[in-house]
């Protein structure tokens, strides 16, 4: 009974404010986007310019936990300009609550163009854009900083132009975990280092090349690297990426063996359409 109680006060603590609700007397709430684990997010309407942006608001219910995670995240974003994050733009505090507001991105997420659209891509276009990720991935990592949560959700694609959001989970290169992981996937994806994100990107990249898959009647379940019709120096990346084989040291080392693996394929592809 107690721990239903103790859901019941977590529900209320932790309900959305209503669409239409103003907070700081400047952004008008459109409609929720949803929670996290220590966080809750808006759309919202910036009554002095007509603007719309995202306000992320600590979860009542996570207390100090979650008002140091937001904290966090506002300070790394603030440091990170860049055209493929989105800028910080200011905080407040609403019913005693930390609030971050941040540029809105416009868009579709991996997730959305995989399986809500069904969109294909194709082996070339899929490293196309992991390398776009990976200028941005780059750009973190040389201030320090490592993402934590290179997921699809993440990911938004608009027209010819990649997005990494969600800075939740971020940390410093280097800084300690609050405590050990004992699960060994949650090491690979926590661990604030720069093989971390690498790992992440990895599943990022598998997610892309899957949605060209076409699976043969019968076909019993196998391995990615029996399924997944791609170039054997692709699979070498991957098999790095997920550390299978030695991880690549660095970020620069897995983008300079990406381009020339990426040259190489145009080549051929270009080739190919010339002899058609």
């Amino acid at each position: 009974m107690l721990n239903y109680l103790k859901g019941i006060r977590q529900a209320w603590l932790d309900y959305p404010e209503p669409e239409g609700r103003l907070l700081a007397g400047t952004y008008e709430i459109v409609r929720s986007l949803g929670s996290g684990s220590y966080g809750l997010a808006y759309r919202c309407c910036d009554i002095r310019t007509g603007e719309h942006v995202v306000v992320k608001q600590s979860k009542p219910s996570k207390g100090e936990l979650a008002e140091r995670l937001l904290e966090r995240e506002m300070e790394l974003l603030s440091g990170l300009k860049h055209p493929g994050i989105p800028g910080f733009r200011g905080s407040f505090r609403h019913k005693n609550r930390l609030c971050i507001a941040i540029d809105l991105i416009e868009g579709h997420t991996i997730e959305d163009l995989l399986f809500e659209q069904e969109r294909p891509f194709s082996e070339l276009e899929s490293l196309r854009w992991i390398a776009k990720l990976m200028e941005i991935v780059s750009f973190v990592h040389a201030r320090g900083i490592v993402h934590l949560d290179v997921r699809i959700p993440n990911v938004i694609l608009r027209e010819e132009r990649l997005y990494l959001i969600d800075f939740g989970l971020a940390k410093r290169i280097g800084e300690e975990a609050a405590e050990p992981y004992a699960d060994e996937e949650l090491r690979k994806r926590r661990t604030p280092e720069v093989q971390s994100d690498l790992y992440a990107v990895g599943h990022l990249l598998l997610f892309l090349l899957y949605s060209s898959y076409q699976e043969r009647p019968g076909q019993l379940p196998a391995d990615w690297q029996e399924e997944l019709d791609v170039a054997d120096d692709v699979k070498h990346m991957i098999r790095r990426l997920l550390q299978v084989e030695p991880p690549y040291a660095d970020t620069e080392t897995f983008r300079l063996e990406l381009d020339n693996t990426l040259q190489r394929l145009q080549n051929t592809a270009d080739a190919n359409q010339e002899l058609e």
